[in-house]
């Protein structure tokens, strides 16, 4: 018998979900799979810091893996004057594999260089590496110049220490789309969310603010700037959504920095620079229905920025526009879509148990009216012929019931076919996956239980509700798990009742996680052994659950 103790159950859980609360992604560091190394390098008065990872297939020779002759060389720095700076290793490393799409095992490197004051120029130059490209990442005092992107020739850049975001390389191409204060809408089948990035200094003004450190905010100065901000956007550029205004939920506001990995949550403790600093909001839009246009009126303008780029995302698709002050507002509409939609998923119910044997209930009801009236006639002139008619009515109406006596769990010793579990467990753990995303309490938890049961029950709804608060306090991505994929192979079920039986199995939870411009799949294995019961009205429920694994997963032949 299962140790369904709670503080088990609470510790399988607690993985089960970790997906559908929402986790930080680490993604493909930035693109790390397209190259031999990357580098992300950090612009500071007086100082310049590269971190970089290479790839192991980059050293040509064994002897070479200590890095010391071979880091410094792939990229070199030349200060204003032209002149090589030379640069002083600090560290280096193996560390295995990288997370995401590039498995093959690298070594990580830190190295430092001393520049003087606050240049106005610096110039990158590759080392030649035949066969091997070099990404670089730059950013000056937190802003990126551009996105991840390939050196394959000196790069110069110009500085602007008073506004670092007027920094840039000097050669055209480089793109600066992900890391620009700009705007993000993502249309679910039941929400819109707008991602709102906005420089401090634009803010500011509104906010009547002023550091009192140019150099640093203070803790107090970023709890004060977040509510705020918050406060100021929720009655600003409004959103409508199949024509009608819908009022904002402001799902997080925090303080973003960019780094190898994209955007990312400011540290607490995190020096951050007030000329450079960069305020990120997400607004919710519910909705009853899904979207089928979108219009957003952006009202924000700054002589420096008259352009305001915004992407929307819908399933696999996204569309582009700048709003300016002459065109402020950006308009979608579901046919514009080329038909690549998110999947509108309907609600599934906790389903109740088949008549496996196609027993047709309503028509043998029916023959057993027909043989009693039968019965009835023939009662005085043929008595024996009205008795067997009578056996035949009695027959007709509980041979349903037997039957069905028959199908339940204690009649056999495999309790169920493994395709009629599959299904059934593939909506059970829908719903539980689907009320993550679900911000109304009384929503959840109504549908948590049309899939669990007992303790169970509470305890996957309190540790929601906690999951949904860490989520709006701004730790990790929006994370979404769009199907539930029961594999037949292993799956097993035994009796444990007439109504009551234990399965174990596995599944694939497939999801994304989104944020900030970035979408990334998320495939998560999972292997359980739960307890399940059958209600009177056939209705199947899970009301225990030991976890036996959970790791990520690659995606299966259905996805």
């Amino acid at each position: 018998m299962m140790d369904h103790r709670r503080t088990r159950q609470g510790y399988a859980l607690c993985l089960l979900l970790a997906l559908a609360a929402g986790r930080t992604a680490f993604a493909d560091w930035a693109g790390f799979a397209q190259y031999g190394a990357v580098a992300e390098i950090s612009i500071e008065p007086g100082a310049v810091d590269m971190d970089i990872r290479i790839k192991e297939s980059v050293f040509t020779n064994p002897a070479e893996a200590d890095g010391g002759s071979l880091v410094p060389g792939l990229l070199r720095l030349k200060d204003e004057n032209g002149h090589i700076v030379e640069g002083r290793m600090e560290s280096f490393n193996g560390a295995g594999a990288v997370q995401g799409k590039a498995d093959a095992p690298y070594f990580e490197a830190r190295v430092h260089f001393e520049v003087g004051g606050k240049p106005d120029t610096l110039t990158l130059v590759p080392a030649p590496q035949p066969g091997q490209k070099l990404g670089v990442v730059v950013s000056h005092r937190g802003v990126p110049l551009a996105d991840l992107g390939a050196l394959e020739a000196p790069a110069r850049l110009t500085l602007d220490w008073n506004d670092p975001w007027r920094s840039r390389f000097d050669a055209p191409g480089r793109i600066k789309r992900h890391s620009a204060p700009r705007s993000f809408l993502y249309v679910e089948p039941y929400e819109v969310r707008h991602e709102v990035l906005l420089r401090l200094d634009d803010l500011a003004p509104y906010l009547r603010f002023k550091p009192k450190d140019p150099q640093n905010l203070s803790a107090s100065e970023r709890e004060f700037l977040k509510q705020g901000a918050g406060d100021f956007l929720r009655t600003r550029n409004p959103v409508r959504i199949n024509g009608a205004a819908v009022e904002p939920l402001i799902d997080r506001v925090e303080f973003l920095c960019f780094g190898r990995q994209g955007m990312r949550k400011a540290g607490d403790s995190e020096p951050l620079y007030p000329a450079s600093a960069l305020v990120g909001a997400i607004l919710v839009y519910l909705t009853e229905a899904p979207a089928e246009t979108v219009d957003l009126q952006w009202e924000l303008f700054d002589p420096d920025l008259e352009r305001r780029p915004v992407t929307l995302f819908f399933g696999k698709e996204s569309f582009e526009f700048e709003a300016t002050p002459r065109d402020p507002l950006f308009r979608w509409s579901s046919e514009d879509a080329l038909g690549l939609t998110p999947e509108v998923e309907q609600p599934a119910t906790a389903l109740a148990a088949d008549d496996e044997h196609g027993s047709p209930a309503i028509p043998l009801q029916a023959a057993a009216l027909a043989f009693l009236a039968a019965a009835w006639l023939a009662r005085r002139k043929h008595p024996v012929l009205a008795g067997t008619v009578l056996a035949a009515a009695a027959a007709a109406m509980l041979f349903p019931q037997t039957l069905g006596l028959i199908g339940q769990p204690a009649a056999r010793t495999e309790a169920f076919p493994r395709p009629q579990v599959q299904t059934r467990l593939e909506a059970l753990l829908h719903n539980v996956y689907r009320a993550y995303a679900l911000r109304s309490e009384e929503a959840s938890y109504d549908r948590l239980a049309m899939s669990l049961d007992g303790p169970l029950l509470e305890d996957v709804y309190l540790r929601q509700r906690r999951a949904v608060l860490a989520r709006n306090q701004g730790l990790g991505g929006e994370g979404r798990v769009s199907r539930i994929e029961v594999l037949g192979d292993g799956l097993a079920t035994r009796k444990l009742g007439p109504s009551r039986f234990e399965m174990t199995g596995r599944w694939i939870a497939h999801g994304t996680v989104s944020h900030w411009g970035h979408s990334h799949d998320r495939h998560t294995l999972y292997a359980a052994r739960m307890v399940l019961n059958i209600a009177e009205d056939g209705t199947w429920k899970i009301t225990a659950m030991d976890l036996l694994e959970g790791r990520p997963s690659a995606p299966s032949a259905r996805s």
